[in-house]
Parts: structure tokens; sequence; C-alpha cells
């Protein structure tokens, strides 16, 4: 008889799961726990539960972390999430921990956290205890009869559809500073698949257990993200967010990772993304000294590419070691060593084929050169500006604006496609603003959604209107975002899109100017029209949004960009009004004064763009 131990400081919704798990469950004994501080008893019970449903939330404290180290001192149980509140966008990245919800397949999800394969035996490997949850499935200690090689084994859910493209995913990465999967054994109808076990502790374990990181072993980490992203890079494989758990350090501060590819729907995240992340997880674990600051001013500001991150951390662990010798054991420089020369050999192979000819070798490189440039990453970071309290004069009547926070530039192809791909794993209708519907996801994408995207990628020249050397990239704005979607993007990021008063405040300033940049018509270095073949680029539907800040006249007095011309910014309708749109685009004959009313549109187009407030 299965025993379920459920956790939950809401009694009535305590209640109500169990009775839900009893209907599918019968003859399941189900115990409970009100606080957190009994469940360390509670597993430690004799015999243990077979499976705890726990939330993460408890007095309004996130305790996901804890709830992982329980997980990894407690195998034998295996762990999942429930919780009274939607929690889907809620758990860490990478959270390996599944998380159930009160729906039809609870059945099915209970009947899988039951499962115990201990002793079974996986073609050469006996599995022998379990080991922890993972994201993909469940991990077993086990042992390899012949090579006598200590593994863990994950093994699937029966029936998983994403496993085996997850796997295939996971083992395109093959670096020294990765946690390697060995194979996979059919089993059944499943694949169960062998693992170098994580032995050492993550930066979690370091945070829970109070202990300091070296800076030397900080400054490792940074070069080993680095390494891995170039590596990831140069064979176009995408990356994860990573987490405090993804990285682990031996008792030498030799740094290891849990295999960082995105898979199974995951978002994609560049490296700079990655290295801000590693700088806001190592900043509490660091002595604050000038030297820490230096390493977490290098992960938040890593430059463009990977390769720029691997440049600048070994050059800063050449400074510390002017400090600090670096202690690097010899079995890391080996493999450091044979790693760089199969992604030598590899690259030779890949990228050269055979030396027959120079021309071939000229062909090659060429086209090794292209696959490097494609799939641009966004290099722009948000950044809001402080509009402090002021009048500004509309319609002949003055007016106070309170203190707010405007973007800099307007929303991103780069930022808008973060949007959407995260809109996959949550409620979208709840950002969207009253009396407008969508039916789908795809409903928020601009009608030329997938030529923006595909052309940022390749970083496609715009146009031959536009100066030579003008791109789109993920840097450029997103353009023909309608209302309702412009207001769900801001919602969805915690803010709002800015009201008339507030965006004639950030474009007329204190001097009370007639356009963003003054109060002289522009010299043709605002990205205005006023050419025929401007207006016949816009009816023929193509792309004129040039990157954020490609125009530097176009300066707003307190420091915003493209208020003028470029894009037409969506702003929120007082009162009753329509929506309306405010400041000059790339088709305007004439630049347009702050002054003058919003302009209306019967649906977006390519001259539309927003930025947002709060």
């Amino acid at each position: 008889m299965p025993n379920i131990l459920l956790a939950q400081e809401d009694t009535g919704f305590r209640e109500e799961f169990a009775r839900l798990i009893l209907d599918f469950f019968p003859t399941t004994h189900i115990q409970t726990a009100k606080e957190w501080a009994e469940l360390p008893a509670a597993l430690s019970s004799v015999p243990a539960p077979s499976v705890l449903l726990a939330d993460i939330l408890w007095g309004g404290e996130d305790r996901s972390p804890e709830l992982l180290l329980l997980a990894e001192s407690h195998p034998v149980t295996s762990f999942a999430v429930f919780g009274r509140y939607d929690l889907a966008g809620s758990l860490p990245p990478g959270y390996p921990i599944p998380l159930l919800q009160p729906d039809e397949h609870l059945p099915l999800r209970l009947s899988e956290s039951m499962e115990n394969l201990s002793g079974t035996l996986f073609g050469p490997y006996q599995a022998s205890a379990p080991a922890g949850p993972h994201l993909l499935g469940r991990l077993y200690w086990g042992r390899h009869q012949q090579l006598q090689r200590d593994v863990q084994l994950l093994v699937p859910p029966a029936g998983s559809a994403t496993f085996a493209k997850a796997i295939r995913a996971m083992a395109r990465v093959h670096h020294a500073a990765v946690y390697a999967l060995y194979e996979s054994v059919p089993w059944e109808n499943r694949i169960v698949v062998a693992m170098e076990p994580p032995v050492h502790p993550s930066l979690l374990h370091y945070r829970m257990a109070g202990t300091p990181v070296p800076l030397g072993t900080g400054a490792r980490l940074a070069t080993a993200l680095g390494s891995i992203h170039a590596d990831m890079e140069s064979w176009n494989v995408p990356a994860r967010l990573l987490g405090e758990y993804d990285y682990t350090l031996s008792p030498q501060g030799v740094p290891r990772l849990r295999n960082p590819v995105a898979h199974s729907g995951m978002p994609e995240v560049t490296a700079m993304e990655n290295a801000k992340r590693l700088a806001g997880l190592l900043e509490p674990l660091l002595e604050r000294d000038t030297k820490t600051q230096l390493l977490i001013s290098l992960l938040r500001n890593p430059g463009p590419s990977a390769f720029d991150l691997i440049r600048r951390a070994r050059e800063f662990e050449r400074q510390l070691a002017e400090f600090k010798e670096i202690h690097v054991r010899k079995e890391e420089i080996e493999a450091t060593k044979k790693t760089m020369q199969a992604r030598v050999r590899r690259r030779w192979v890949r990228s050269l084929g055979t030396v027959s000819t120079a021309l071939f070798l000229l062909g090659a490189g060429w086209l090794v050169f292209q696959k490097f440039l494609a799939n641009r990453p966004a290099r722009l970071t948000h950044e809001e500006i402080r509009i402090p309290a002021g009048e500004v004069i509309l319609d002949g009547k003055s007016a106070t604006v309170p203190a707010f926070a405007l973007d800099r530039h307007e929303v991103t192809i780069g930022d808008y496609e973060t949007f959407l791909t995260n809109l996959v794993y949550m409620d979208w209708k709840q950002f969207l603003p009253a009396g407008y519907t969508k039916t789908s996801q795809s409903d928020f994408e601009p009608k030329s959604w997938k030529t923006q995207l595909a052309r940022a990628r390749n970083g496609d020249a715009l146009s031959f209107f536009l100066p030579r050397g003008v791109r789109i990239t993920r840097d450029s704005p997103v353009c023909g975002v309608d209302y309702a979607s412009a207001y769900a993007y801001a919602n969805w990021k915690e803010r709002r899109l800015p009201n008339r008063e507030e965006w004639v405040r950030a474009a007329t300033g204190n001097d009370r100017r007639t356009y963003p940049w003054g109060n002289t018509p522009p010299g043709g270095d605002i990205h205005l029209g006023g050419e025929a073949a401007k207006k016949f680029a816009l009816d023929a539907g193509l792309l004129l949004q040039a990157p954020a800040g490609s125009f530097p006249a176009d300066r707003a007095p307190f420091g915003h960009m493209d208020m003028g011309g470029n894009l037409s910014e969506w702003i929120t309708p007082s009162n009753d009004a329509l929506p309306g749109l405010m400041g000059g685009n790339f088709a305007d004959e004439a630049p347009v004064a702050n002054s003058l009313p919003p302009r209306r549109l019967a649906e977006a187009d390519a001259r539309v763009g927003f930025r947002t407030a709060r």
C-alpha cells in the first residue's frame, strides 16, 4: 500500500487534494504535514513515505532550495511539487522536482512517482537505489557489471514523448567541465541513460551552508562557463538558463556543470545572460573586496560573445595569480588539453572536410564564417531612465506629471522574442487589457514577426534607403505589434505603457521642446521619411526600423532615444478614448511636434512600436 506524505500549510487545500488522491487510489495511506519544520522527521519515519507532495511556499517564503536538498538527502522518497497557486513560473530554472497539477493527468503522474525500480537490471547496469529527482525522470544509483563503473541511471516516465529528443540534444555537449552522458540502454518501452554522477556540492549547497567561495574558484567558474558556451555556440547547440544547483565544485575548486542544453521547450539564453546570472549567484558567496567587484563586473559585462567571456575571465585569472597561486590539478590540465585537441580535430573535420585543394579550404572557411555569424544574439540590455515630476502643456492646458521611469529604448525584437517564448508556460490571458481578447499565443505575433526574427537572426541589411552598414538585429525595435499585445508585454514585465502626459513629459523636458531633439526641424540625422522611396518601402512591406540608438541626434532631453523618429509608439488611452500613437516614424515626411494629439491607426503596421514605463 503506497504511503503519500502531503505537505501543505493551507488546511482546506490540503484536505481537498487528499480527497482527490483517494478518489484515484482508495488504498493509499496519506500522512500530512502542515508545518515546514515537520518535514525532516516525517521523511525519516519508518517506513519512509513513497511520495512527498509538497508546496514550495511556506509563510510567504520560497522553500524550493530547501526542498531540493531534502530530495537529495531522502532519495528513496519520490518528490513532487504541488501548490494552491499556479507555480509554473515560480520554480527556479532547470528545477528537477516535477510540478503536479490537479487535472486529468494527476493519476498517471502519481503512478509514475510511486514507481521504484531499485534492483532492476538495465542491460549491463544494475540499479541499486534511488538517487534523487531529475528534470526528465528519476535517478538511480547503478553499476556497470563488466566495467565496474558507478553511474547514475536516468529512467524516464513510461511513454514520455519528449525524453528521446531531450537526450539527443544533451548528448551534443562534450566538454570536460560538463558531467558526461555515457550511453543509452533500451529497456522495455523506454530508454535508460547512464550518466556521470555529480558527486560534489553545488553553489546551492554552499549558500545554504553559509560556506564562502574562494575568489580563484569563482574565476574558474566564469572561465568554465565561457568555454562551455563557446563550444555550444560553435556547434549551434542552444543553452538554457543555469541556476545555482547546476554549478558544482570539487574540494580543490574545480568546477563541473550539469548539462546546460535547452530542451523540451525551455527558453534559450546567451552566454551574456548566463554570465549575469552567475554574477548574481556568486556575489553573496564571495568575500567583499576590490578584486571580487572586478570579477562581478566582468560577469555582468562579459562582452558580446562567449569567446569574449573566456578571454576576459582568463585574463582575470592571470591577474589574480599575481596575488595568489591558482592550484590546478594535473588531471584537470590533461582533461582540458584533450578536450581542446578533440575540439580542434572536430572543427577541422567538420569545417574543412578535406585538404585536397586550396579552393576547397577557402570554400569551407567561408561556410564556417557564415556558421559563426548566424543567429546573432541580442546585445542591448534593458535600461530605464527616471524622470522627475514636472509640468506639460497639452491642448493649451497645464498638467502636472508625477515622477516615473521610462525605457531608454523602444522594446526590441530580442525582448519580444523572450516574451513570446515565455507565454507558452503561463496563462497569457491575464496580461491582456480589459475588453480585448485573443484566441491563441500566436495572436501576439505581429504579421511580419517571422520575417523580422529571421532577418534579425541573420543580421540582414535593412534596405538601400538607409545608410550603408545599418542592419536589422535583435536590438532593432519590434514593429507591427498591436495595442493589446504591447499592453500584455508591459504587464508581463510588471510594467505598463506610458500615458500621453508621461510621453510628452519625457519628450519635452524642462525646457518644453518642440521636438524630442530640440526646437528646430531635423537636417537628415533623424530617422524620418520625406522621400518617395521610403513611402514606397512602407507600401511594399519592407522593414525600415533601425537598431536602437542608430541615430544619435534623436535624443530626448532626459536621454531617451528614437522618440522623434524610427517608430511611432503606443500610449494608454485617457478615459474611453481609443489607444493612440505618439512620435514620428520612418515614413513621416515632416517631423511630428510633441504637442500634436495622438494619432490613430485601424491596425498596427511596420511604423508602430512601443516602450514601457513604471
